[in-house]
């Protein structure tokens, strides 16, 4: 008994396979950019591959942009919306045709990359 216990004990310390994660990479599209403002504006994603799950945004301003995914009706606002930071990167699953963007203050550009993975 004592050796079972410790078997189980054994196989608890080794690691489990895990599904590896894929990098981003684009579908060969052009990246998007969106003037994000105050009022809420957004831009057609372009992709090479229709359906594309991914989209890499990249904020390269100095204030939080909130997102939004949708068609060509969307609207981001600073209470529902996704905040994606100053300089910072998200990959969001996006599957649809449009970004929004709202700032709170201020004014920041999106980059946004349709492809795959993270």
């Amino acid at each position: 008994m004592s050796r079972l216990i410790a078997l189980a004990a054994l196989l608890l310390l080794l690691p489990l396979p895990v599904a590896a994660q894929q990098v981003f990479r684009t579908d060969g599209a052009a990246t998007a950019s969106l003037a994000a403002t105050s009022t809420s504006s957004r831009v057609q994603i372009q992709t090479a591959v229709p359906g594309a799950p991914n989209a890499r945004i990249y904020n390269s301003g100095s204030v939080p942009v909130f997102v939004e995914c949708g068609d060509i009706t969307v609207v981001a606002t600073v209470a529902a919306s996704l905040p994606v930071a100053p300089g910072t990167v998200e990959v969001l699953g996006c599957q649809k045709t449009h970004v929004a963007g709202i700032t709170s203050t201020g004014t920041a550009t999106l980059y946004v990359t349709p492809g795959t993975g993270l």
